[in-house]
């Protein structure tokens, strides 16, 4: 009897950032995804704003490791895709954890992330436990947390009708609300 191996679907376009394993694109391909890695292509690859842009110009998803950890990336790389839009998949963990372990990550996650990719430009970042969205909205709520800017009110900590003096806030009407 023979058997004859069907080819896999072809799936999303990704990106690779530099700060990924490069095995990790190998094992990617390999499920059928179409995947280049940053520093193989036409883009400053140390420069995490100009591989957005390079991934959202070519129409890819940028696989990263980054947290963004550094205060200035963090808001330019918010303020980039929510002005001008981007997809980003962040793999929890970082570098010290295996690659087939990041492909466990991306694979267990594909469903909701395709499903939030098609809706939404922003970011995702996926873990072991399940995958957290960040669409545009959410994106400059980490800017204005970045830069002290209260995106919302104070809440007061004990409800109306147990505070003392019985007195209630008066509440915020969407044209005092500081958000964008």
């Amino acid at each position: 009897m023979k058997h004859s191996l069907q080819p896999l679907p072809r799936l999303e376009r990704l990106l690779i950032d530099t700060d990924v394993n490069p095995h990790l694109a190998r094992y990617l391909r390999a499920v059928g995804f179409n995947v280049l890695f940053a520093a193989k292509v036409r883009v400053d690859y140390r420069d995490d704003i100009a591989i957005i842009k390079w991934a959202r110009k070519h129409r890819r998803i940028v696989v990263t490791h980054d947290r963004y950890k550094d205060r200035a990336t963090k808001i330019r790389a918010c303020q980039e895709i929510y002005d001008h839009g981007g997809q980003v998949i962040q793999v929890s963990r970082g570098q010290d954890q295996t690659p087939l372990t990041s492909l466990g990550k991306i694979l267990a996650h594909r469903e909701d992330w395709v499903k939030f990719f098609r809706e939404n430009d922003g970011m995702v970042l996926v873990h072991k436990t399940g995958m957290t969205p960040m669409p545009r909205a959410y994106l400059i709520r980490q800017i204005q947390s970045q830069l002290d800017f209260p995106a919302l009110p104070k809440i007061a900590s004990k409800s109306p009708s147990t505070r003392k003096g019985g007195r209630r806030p008066k509440p915020v009407s969407e044209a005092q609300s500081p958000l964008l």
